[in-house]
C-alpha cells in the first residue's frame, strides 16, 4: 500500500497552529513553535525462574516549551509574567508563595490550555488541552548590540495530563 492512500488525502502542516491560555486574563497568540505533549513510562522488570517479565509503571506527562518572537508592546510577555506571579507587586517585591500552583487555596491563574493545529482552510482539525497547567519558567531572552534578530521568549509549560480532540 502507498503512503498517499487518496489523490485528495492532505497531511497537516506543522506551522498551522495557534496557543490559547483561558483563565483571569485568558488570550489567544500565534507561537514560533511549541513542542507537542508527550507521553513516556519506565519499566519494571521481574525475574520470574529463568525469564524476565517487563511492566510498565505509571505514564508521565512530559512539560511542553512555547517559543515566540516578543512584539514592541509586550503584551504577551506582561500576561504570563502576570499569570506566573500573581501576588507580586511592584513596591513590596516577591511574596511568600508568590509562584505556588494554587496559593492560598485558589485556583491556578491559568484555567485552561489549548494547542489548535489548522488545515490549509484555516479549519480547526486537532485540539490539544492541558489539564492543571502552570508556567514553570519563562526565559526572556537576551540583548546583544552586535546581533539584529528578533527577541525570542521562551516558555515551560507544566500540567497533569493532556488530551487530544
Amino acid at each position: 500500500m502507498a503512503f498517499w492512500s487518496s489523490y485528495n488525502m492532505e497531511p497537516l502542516r506543522k506551522r498551522s497552529f495557534a496557543v490559547q491560555i483561558d483563565g483571569t486574563d485568558g488570550f489567544s497568540f500565534l507561537a514560533k513553535s511549541v513542542n507537542k505533549p508527550t507521553l513516556e513510562t519506565d519499566v519494571n522488570e521481574y525475574k520470574l525462574i529463568n525469564q524476565v517479565v517487563k511492566f510498565p509503571t505509571v505514564p508521565k506527562w512530559n512539560e511542553i516549551t512555547i517559543k515566540y518572537v516578543e512584539t514592541a508592546d509586550q503584551g504577551i510577555s506582561k500576561k504570563l509574567l502576570k499569570m506566573m506571579t500573581p501576588k507580586q507587586t511592584i513596591n513590596s517585591g516577591w511574596t511568600a508563595g508568590a509562584i505556588e500552583k494554587h496559593p492560598k487555596g485558589k485556583q491556578s491563574p491559568i484555567a485552561a490550555m489549548t494547542i489548535v493545529q489548522y488545515d490549509s482552510e484555516k479549519n480547526p482539525k486537532s485540539t490539544w488541552k492541558f489539564k492543571n497547567p502552570f508556567i514553570r519558567s519563562i526565559n526572556f531572552g537576551d540583548y546583544d548590540y552586535s546581533s539584529d534578530e528578533f527577541v525570542e521568549v521562551e516558555v515551560v509549560v507544566v500540567y497533569d495530563w493532556a488530551y487530544l480532540e
